[in-house]
């Protein structure tokens, strides 16, 4: 099975598997990347996340980066997953997030977070929510 990640639950895969949920860890851990995917969003995410130091990666911030970005399968906007995030009508206001869940709701797969407005969210679209 193929899964999109939220920007924390790659985050917490490559570098805290035990910060992921019981079943999201079991899910990840065993999963190969191509069937871990990331919006292309995430990858910006984290790369603000490294400059505001809140990730400290080993080594060149971008080699690390590029080794992130090959742990998993990244999903390039496309006009169905851009149109999508526009058009949610619910009050979510983060375009990283609104981005991310469109990703997995145009692909019509699981997405892995522990986001309580995501999780809430996700549903109302068809997106079931893995933790």
């Amino acid at each position: 099975m193929r899964y999109v990640l939220d920007t924390h639950a790659a985050v917490w895969n490559a570098l805290a598997p035990a910060y992921l949920g019981a079943f999201a860890a079991r899910t990840l851990l065993s999963a190969k990347p191509s069937n871990l995917l990331i919006s292309d969003v995430t990858l910006s995410e984290v790369a603000r996340l490294i400059v505001a130091r809140k990730i400290k990666p080993q080594g060149n911030p971008d080699r690390w980066l590029e080794a992130f970005a090959a742990l998993h399968t990244v999903v390039p906007v496309n006009p169905l997953i851009a149109w999508t995030a526009a058009a949610y009508t619910f009050t979510h206001k983060d375009p990283c997030d609104r981005h991310i869940l469109a990703t997995a709701q145009s692909l019509n797969m699981p997405l892995v977070t522990v986001d309580d407005q995501l999780t809430k969210l996700a549903p109302t679209v068809g997106v079931h929510v893995i933790w």
